[in-house]
């Protein structure tokens, strides 16, 4: 009688340490940051756009980032899966906040998912659909890539940041953009970052699906189809391919200095393709955050 009576007391004993364990491990999953400051960003013409999006020493600073930039990162999904109204991409804000004893830079997703929900009373739901996207896959002769020379051990989640004049931090992107072209310069980037970051310039989005790892160093210099939507000068004509975002045909005088051959130069290829990917629709979300 003792001993079934040590069993089960024994076996109390470590249910409750289990559901302890538990506890704090469900507890350690829901991280919301300590302190964070919105403001509005300072209004800065298209050619001289800066924006920064890095994470350092337990601090998330962002500067002159969109709302859409942050659910982007928040629910990690790509620009084009984000269904919600014209502003979303155009008012800009600048984000200080703290991490709080314990996150890491792992839990910048969750935690920029509690700031939307509190902040701007973001609400939303995910609808599967199929979409016509830009597939970043191998060349024919098999990638030319040149593995990163820096460390990243600050690389923001989301891609880095891209930013006007100066060398590029480890990890983030330097994007300059002139009446010619952009020039995007990247020192230490995975395929999935420079598929993000290429989604900017073409009309179709690009998704990685080369099934490369590691970080390598990329230096592009190309005429965009388009910006953040908007066409602009040098990019492929409607109607140069088959389809939106197709490359040009071959021996077109549009064909030098597209986003095509400037992953060309790397082994890669971009190859349409249809997607099944979800979409985030915005139910609910406020233009202007809650006080700080």
């Amino acid at each position: 009688m003792l001993r079934g009576m040590k069993t089960r007391i024994l076996c109390a004993t470590l249910l409750c340490l289990s559901c302890l364990a538990f506890a704090r491990q469900t507890a350690n999953t829901n991280y919301a940051f300590e302190v964070a400051s919105i403001k509005p960003a300072a209004p800065t013409p298209m050619g001289n756009m800066r924006i920064e999006m890095r994470t350092d020493q337990g601090m998330l600073r962002y500067v002159n980032v969109s709302l859409k930039d942050c659910i982007r990162v928040a629910y990690k999904v790509k620009e084009f899966q984000i269904d919600g109204p014209d502003w979303l991409g155009n008012e800009r804000f600048d984000i200080t906040a703290k991490f709080p004893e314990g996150a890491t830079e792992d839990n910048v997703p969750e935690m920029l998912q509690a700031l939307l929900a509190e902040r701007f009373k973001l609400t939303l739901h995910r609808t599967p659909k199929e979409h016509n996207i830009l597939a970043l896959v191998p060349g024919k002769d098999g990638p030319k890539l040149k593995p990163a020379a820096v460390q990243v051990p600050d690389a923001a989640p989301g891609g880095g940041a891209p930013a006007r004049g100066g060398a590029p931090r480890p990890g983030m992107i330097m994007i300059e953009m002139e009446p010619t072209g952009a020039h995007m310069k990247m020192p230490a980037a995975t395929l999935s970052n420079l598929a993000d970051a290429i989604s900017r310039f073409t009309e179709r989005p690009v998704v990685d699906m080369s099934g490369i790892e590691g970080r390598y160093e990329f230096d592009l210099v190309f005429s965009p189809e388009t910006v953040r939507g908007v066409r602009m000068m040098g990019g492929p004509p409607p109607g140069a391919g088959t389809h939106p975002g197709a490359a040009p045909p071959e021996g077109s005088a549009e064909q030098g200095g597209t986003i095509y051959d400037a992953v060309q130069q790397y082994g890669l290829k971009l190859e349409p393709r249809k997607a099944p990917l979800d979409v985030l629709t915005i139910d609910h979300i406020e233009k202007t955050p809650t006080e700080n």
